[in-house]
């Protein structure tokens, strides 16, 4: 097993948010007084979950903070609500973005799409990136390449 400089168990809970419902992990409060939390709010990591890597942001609220655990993940390692698991992880870069092969490939394409995508934030672009890389079949990251192309563009300053 990797040590991580930051590790905690604690047991998965509900985090209810309006009607939705999440899986969470919540962070110890003296673990969470280590982290930067006060300059990255939304603070990047990466580790794993009893030995399964992830990556992604610490979520806040009202004072907690909590890694979102998808149920998909739960299933893959047996989980669920109630019980422990183990949580590593070390701070990631900030600004890291992993673009689709198919969107980097379309911002090469098209240089002013590529000019403004430089000027967006990691957050912005890391948005932009999901939204294609989230697509199973090949059609719809087509489709959703061309949608993130369009927006990319109507964002240029007028």
């Amino acid at each position: 097993m990797i040590e991580y400089p930051f590790d905690f168990a604690t047991k998965i809970k509900i985090h209810k948010f309006g009607r939705l419902n999440y899986t969470v992990a919540y962070l110890p409060k003296q673990l969470i007084a280590e982290l930067p939390l006060k300059k990255y709010p939304r603070l990047r990591v990466e580790g794993e979950v009893n030995g399964d890597r992830f990556g992604g942001a610490l979520h806040p609220a009202k004072g907690k903070w909590y890694v979102l655990l998808p149920r998909r993940r739960l299933k893959k390692l047996g989980l669920k609500v109630g019980d422990e698991v183990y949580i590593g992880f070390e701070i990631a870069d900030q600004d890291a973005v992993d673009v689709p092969a198919e969107l980097r490939h379309a911002l090469t394409v098209n240089q002013k799409a590529d000019a403004i995508w430089k000027t967006l934030t990691a957050g912005k672009r890391r948005s932009f990136a999901f939204r294609v890389s989230s697509a199973k079949q090949i059609e719809t990251r087509e489709r959703r390449v061309e949608e993130v192309v369009s927006n990319i563009l109507a964002l240029e300053p007028s």
